[in-house]
């Protein structure tokens, strides 16, 4: 997940709409403001995401020279999330039920108490602990239009297209052979080819599953 080390698999976009020509100054309040804010253990709130450093997962303090690299932008989408594991939270939430229980001298707790009960144990446990954290590093080339972004998450992808538009007042539209034509700029003729087209399947009508390979 990172344009800078490890693998390098990512999705790639294009970039749509007016970019201004002083890309910095029109959105650095914007991105700084898109900047990621950590999890507080009282609040409701589970998972939280936001920009970062490219270089520094912890660094929220955007500036222009963290982000602006001659004709590229680069961001990191980091993404935090309270991460309870299963039989910690089951042993803390029985004895505490236990010790309503005895305090209230009843038998069993009502499904708004019990909702009530487990929400105040999960927001003690994570006191306790500290929220998972990770970040998916973005790149776009402002000239070429093109951005990379190391994630293939169809779900990690929307946070990122949601954040863009947020800080840049542009959309970014995943590539696909629609939107390759589109930039290629194909003629009258070509176009008219390309919109007649319709889905082919390469499979043979008589392949099955149980066929032999």
């Amino acid at each position: 997940m990172s344009a800078l080390r490890g693998s390098l698999t990512y999705s790639r976009f294009f970039v749509t709409g007016d970019v201004p020509g002083d890309l910095a100054g029109a959105t650095m309040k914007r991105i700084r403001a898109s900047a990621a804010q950590p999890l507080v253990a009282e609040e409701d709130q589970n998972e939280r995401h936001g920009w970062c450093s490219i270089e520094d997962v912890m660094d929220t303090d955007l500036d222009h020279e963290k982000v602006f690299f001659n004709e590229y932008v680069c961001l990191g989408l980091r993404i935090d999330k309270w991460v309870l594991p299963k039989p910690l939270l089951n042993a803390h939430l029985r004895d505490a039920e236990e010790a309503v229980l005895k305090q209230k001298g009843v038998e069993r707790l009502g499904k708004k108490a019990k909702a009530d009960l487990k929400l105040f144990v999960i927001k003690r446990l994570r006191k306790q602990l500290l929220p998972s954290t990770k970040s998916i590093d973005f790149v776009w080339n402002v000239q070429s239009g093109v951005a990379r972004f190391f994630s293939q998450s169809e779900k990690i992808q929307l946070l990122v297209q949601e954040l863009f538009e947020k800080s840049f007042s542009l959309q970014l539209v995943p590539e696909s052979p629609g939107t390759a034509a589109e930039r290629r700029g194909l003629d009258a003729k070509a176009q008219k080819f390309w919109e007649a087209a319709e889905p082919t399947s390469l499979m043979r009508a008589d392949d099955d599953d149980g066929g032999d390979a």
